[in-house]
């Protein structure tokens, strides 16, 4: 008994002397995570990033309710699409003062919210920033640009308007009989743009529009410049929900007449002879099996 109160004696003595420790932290990380369009569309690894993170970052109060079910009780962030404003804009060259004022805010805005995410990343937390669809169209991705290469991060990818809208017509857009590229393009010619609309349907591909800033009578009057008049056409309401999803069908020479365009929410345009000849190619895929 003597002897082990002097060996618990000295134990105690040399835990004196050794200096402070510090229990390692289990490492944290910042995810990306594409929610689909739909709350069912969702993939596996991205449920399973959510249910270990313990800051959620969404876009909208909106966007909270609407993934309440996957957020639960976790700590929630919020980062508004107005953050990505003037991204890329060096404010030095800006004349304007007001213009000029708002981009050093934005990018003061910017910093501020990227070093809120790296802090909590380096405190052992894992962030999560919930995104529609897919996050690599047109979601917000610049912080991961101003994160260090090394800084640990991923993007878990989502099913996207463009995947969810060509399942709503059922036919593959790689297939156009005679055409085999895909183009996914924004129907908005904005300011300093240099492929704009008209350059990209020369080439008489396939085009998937994200319809943000659609004006649709300057775009069918572009496309009935390249396409022929009954090149089909459709357009995808609230593409991936089973619930809302709706698909109307029409032609370049009839759309403006046919449909109501001014009425259609969230969609899609498809614009390709794929929507109607399916798969079928011109060459019959008989290729010469020596190649």
């Amino acid at each position: 008994m003597r002897i082990k109160k002097q060996i618990l004696f000295i134990l105690g003595i040399a835990l004196l002397c050794v200096p402070n420790i510090t229990l390692a932290r289990d490492p944290g990380k910042f995810y990306i995570v594409g929610m689909g369009t739909a709350p069912d569309l969702i993939t596996m690894r991205g449920v399973d990033v959510i249910k270990s993170s313990q800051v959620i970052i969404v876009g909208s109060q909106f966007e909270q309710t609407h993934w309440k079910d996957f957020i639960s009780d976790k700590e929630v962030w919020f980062c508004s699409n107005a953050l990505r404003r003037m991204y890329g804009v060096d404010p030095n060259t800006i004349k304007n003062p007001k213009q000029r004022e708002e981009a050093e805010k934005a990018n003061k805005d910017r910093q501020e919210f990227v070093a809120r995410i790296r802090d909590a990343v380096q405190d052992g937390k894992t962030v999560t920033f919930l995104q529609s669809g897919d996050p690599m169209m047109y979601g917000q991705t610049f912080m991961l640009e101003m994160l260090p290469k090394d800084f640990p991060a991923e993007i878990v990818p989502g099913i996207g308007a463009f995947q969810a809208a060509s399942a709503a017509v059922k036919m593959s857009p790689p297939y156009g009989y005679d055409t085999n590229g895909v183009i996914l393009a924004l129907a908005e010619d904005w300011p300093g743009r240099t492929d704009v609309n008209e350059k990209l349907m020369a080439t008489g591909s396939t085009i998937a529009f994200y319809t943000m800033g659609i004006n649709y009578p300057e775009l069918f009057a572009q496309l009935a410049r390249h396409y022929p008049t009954d090149t089909p056409v459709a357009i995808v309401v609230n593409a991936g929900d089973r619930q809302t999803q709706k698909v109307i069908s029409g032609t370049v020479g009839r759309f403006l007449q046919d449909v109501d365009y001014k009425n259609l929410g969230t969609h899609m345009l498809l614009v390709g002879k794929f929507l109607t000849v399916g798969q079928a190619r011109k060459d019959s895929l008989m290729i010469d099996l020596k190649h």
